[in-house]
């Protein structure tokens, strides 16, 4: 279905829709970072860049003064550097980056790609700093020359990032195979499939990052589910939400338009918006970041928690009873008589 929705990076905070490749791009070394939000397009929210790149690629120690970084790798594997220790991350796994955490990271496969989601959003001009426009969307078979210490010092004047200059020891990463969130805003990771699991109906609901994490500012959470019907129409005053399609294949809703969501595109929803999605596919997954962190009693309102690693083959509860009970709460308003009443 053909869509109004915008599909180039827009230069106000809006719904916007961006297809897998969509964006800005920027080329520096074997690596194309792509910013799919920004903070204006966001509205000083979140920042969102996916950076992709061949074997061997690095990028050097720095860290955030002022803003948290998460981390979601899509493909191959990333040698991270967080805080001194060193972690292997394949499709899946997160990394949680508070403020002034030193990190950097080595790329190992022969496609590698993450999602860099940067909360409140001071980070994008530093990939408009180090690196060249670009108009493709694969990263180069040769290296485009290298971004220098004067990148780095320039960017470090355009974006929330500072430089050390320190030295790694590549080679020594464990495997992320571990859920340690530590509850507090610390660095950490989790390995694919972890995180506080929460099922509602037949969708389960993984929160890899929550208010704790993040002093309030966001939540981060993982989704999947199998085809399905699709959740009622709604919107939110306060808070802004995000749904990057990871696998499979998603129908949403958003200001009367319907939009189809394959792996790699995204929608940007900002307060005020209608929406509702369906998943369409046997095996769906979808990222989310939601800011402010305070829309994450809605998960624990509609879920309840679950002990295992798939959604179940029969639905489980889905507690809209105790969502209703507390809409006045939760941010959340139903919209009466929607679209989707029609289907």
């Amino acid at each position: 279905m053909m869509t109004q929705f915008q599909t180039t990076l827009p230069k106000e905070c809006k719904a916007y829709l961006l297809r897998r490749g969509d964006g800005e791009r920027y080329v520096f070394g074997r690596q194309v970072a792509t910013i799919i939000a920004d903070a204006v397009s966001s509205g000083g929210v979140f920042e969102l860049a996916t950076i992709a790149g061949g074997k061997g690629e690095q990028f050097p120690v720095h860290l955030h003064e002022n803003t948290y970084e998460s981390i979601l790798v899509l493909e191959g594997r990333v040698e991270l550097m967080l805080d001194g220790d060193y972690y292997l991350l394949t499709a899946g796994d997160y990394a949680h980056i508070p403020p002034g955490t030193k990190h950097a990271y080595r790329l190992m496969g022969h496609r590698n790609a993450f999602a860099s989601y940067t909360v409140p959003g001071g980070v994008s001009n530093m990939y408009r700093t180090i690196g060249d426009a670009y108009s493709f969307v694969e990263p180069p078979a040769e290296a485009h020359p290298n971004f220098d210490d004067g990148h780095l010092e320039r960017a470090a004047r355009t974006a929330d990032v500072r430089f050390t200059g320190e030295q790694v020891e590549w080679g020594t990463a464990i495997a992320a195979d571990h859920a340690n969130n530590p509850g507090t805003a610390a660095p950490y990771v989790i390995e694919n499939g972890e995180g506080e699991r929460l099922l509602t109906g037949d969708q389960l609901h993984r929160l890899v990052a929550s208010q704790k994490n993040t002093n309030g500012d966001y939540i981060f959470i993982l989704s999947d589910g199998p085809k399905g019907d699709p959740i009622v129409e709604h919107y939110h005053e306060h808070h802004t939400e995000t749904f990057f399609c990871l696998q499979g294949q998603m129908t949403m809703w958003a200001n009367g338009e319907e939009i189809v969501l394959f792996p790699g595109d995204f929608l940007h929803v900002p307060p005020g918006t209608v929406h509702a999605y369906r998943l369409d596919t046997h095996y769906t997954k979808v990222a989310g970041l939601l800011a402010s962190g305070l829309f994450e009693p809605f998960f624990r309102t509609l879920g309840e928690p679950y002990e295992h690693y798939t959604f179940p083959a029969v639905p489980g509860p889905l507690r809209m009873d105790r969502v209703m009970a507390n809409m006045a709460n939760l941010d959340l308003n139903v919209v009466a008589k929607s679209p989707l009443d029609r289907k």
